[in-house]
Parts: C-alpha cells; sequence; structure tokens
C-alpha cells in the first residue's frame, strides 16, 4: 500500500496538481488574483505538455526511449538528493544574502514585472556564463547530454545549477 502511496504522490508532484486540487476543495477562488494562485494553475502545463509529446511519439511510432534517458535519470536523481539539499541552500543563500540587497522591490503587481525582468536577465547572465566559465560548464552540461532535444530537457538541470 505504501508503494501506491508513493508513486501518487509523485505523480501528483510531478504534475504539480496539489496546489490545483487544494484550489479546486477550497472553492475559494480569489487567490488566482495572486502571483501564487496563478502560478498554482499553470504549475501542472509543463509536464502535462510532456506527457503529450511522449504520447505524440508513441502514436506516430517516432518514440525512442533512449531520448528520454538522461532527463529521466536526472529528473529521478534530482527528486532524491533534492529533497536534502535545495532546502538548506535556499535557507542559506537567504540568510546571507538578504541583508545585502542594495534595493527591495515591494510585492505589488509593478514589483512583479520587476522582479521577473531581473529574474530573467539574471538566468541570461548565468546560462551565458555557464556556457564560458568552467566550474558553471560542469554544472550546466547535464542540460546540455540528452542526445535529442525534446521538452523532458526541461527536467535536465543539475539541482546545484539554481
Amino acid at each position: 500500500m505504501w508503494l501506491i502511496d508513493l508513486l501518487r504522490n509523485e505523480i501528483s508532484n510531478f504534475f504539480s496538481l496539489g496546489g490545483v486540487v487544494e484550489l479546486i476543495q477550497s472553492g475559494d477562488y480569489s487567490s488566482l488574483n495572486t502571483w501564487g494562485g496563478i502560478t498554482k494553475v499553470i504549475s501542472p502545463l509543463i509536464p502535462l505538455i510532456i506527457v503529450i509529446e511522449i504520447l505524440m511519439a508513441f502514436f506516430h511510432r517516432k518514440f525512442h526511449a533512449i531520448e528520454y534517458r538522461i532527463s529521466f535519470l536526472t529528473y529521478i536523481f534530482n527528486r532524491i538528493i533534492g529533497r536534502y539539499v535545495s532546502i538548506g541552500a535556499i535557507v542559506f543563500c537567504l540568510a546571507t544574502f538578504r541583508p545585502l540587497a542594495p534595493f527591495h522591490i515591494p510585492l505589488t503587481w509593478y514589483g512583479f514585472v520587476i522582479g521577473y525582468i531581473i529574474w530573467e536577465f539574471s538566468h541570461f547572465i548565468y546560462h551565458y556564463l555557464a556556457h564560458k566559465v568552467r566550474l558553471f560548464w560542469c554544472l550546466h552540461s547535464t542540460h546540455h547530454a540528452p542526445e535529442a532535444m525534446n521538452l523532458s530537457v526541461t527536467y535536465a538541470h543539475f539541482i546545484l545549477e539554481a
């Protein structure tokens, strides 16, 4: 029975269904006016699109398991090890660097826009440096390891890369 519960929880976590189920069960849709409520609703889209991609490949008889092997194994590794490392790293970074922030962005609609632009720009800089700096490349190279490009490559990132 514990195995069935574990599989159900892993599938629910993969599709990020917890937030959607919670939203539907509560019946309080006012949270859709917030960033957290919106992300709860749209977060299942990428996993759903990946499943559709795999089903379409089966339907057209072009599915090759080897194309998804590295992404799948990286995802499994990150699910197991990431539970222990990611939370500690985030807490450490927040505690260390928050007091050093040169400015704080307010939690308003324009604050989210500013924060998103800053996040995208910093992600671009990191991605650029990940291809130029050897240490960052060692962390980032798992993303480029799959033999074929498909949507499952989204999950092929090393846990320390973020």
